[in-house]
């Protein structure tokens, strides 16, 4: 169904609604404005600067392989130029794949995900094919797994356990 954001007026089918009103559906893209604006003025009022994302850089051997491999992860890929690439997932994560030189390593970074259910997480890369480590109960509250690239770099995910 349908509603009308109180922000922009734009109609759209995905919105939230502030816990203090209600009857006031507000889209996607107005909240994430919204998120901007506290971050300013958390930054103004901290004197200080915020981490408001970040970028993992994993190291490779062969680019066009780690782009082939991303994509069957559910990623989506875009090329910088022969030994720099990028693997999309969602609206905030983004892997940057650059082709290791001289004395660099592929294979050396970790990335952790958190997610809402690391066995629907773990179903998904298992049906592309990707063997997954996991899931399991942890000690602390998490449910986590794991997978590895090709190069050796590890993508650590998590939920709460349920």
């Amino acid at each position: 169904m349908a509603a009308i954001c109180t922000c922009c007026a734009t109609s759209v089918d995905w919105w939230v609604r502030l816990r203090s009103h209600p009857d006031l559906p507000i889209c996607h893209n107005c909240l994430a404005g919204l998120n901007g604006q506290r971050d300013g003025q958390l930054q103004l009022m901290t004197r200080t600067w915020l981490i408001t994302g970040f970028e993992p850089i994993f190291k490779v051997a062969d680019v066009t392989r780690s782009v082939a491999w991303f994509e069957g992860a559910g990623f989506e890929t875009s090329f910088h130029d022969d030994t720099y690439a990028f693997a999309h997932r969602d609206r905030d994560l983004t892997v940057h794949l650059a082709h290791a030189v001289a004395d660099d390593v592929p294979g050396e970074g970790s990335l952790y995900i958190h997610c809402q259910d690391a066995d629907r997480v773990a179903e998904e890369w298992r049906q592309a094919g990707i063997e997954v480590d996991g899931p399991r109960d942890e000690d602390y509250g998490k449910r986590e797994g794991s997978i590895t690239d090709p190069d050796g770099n590890v993508i650590r995910f998590g939920s709460p356990i349920r």
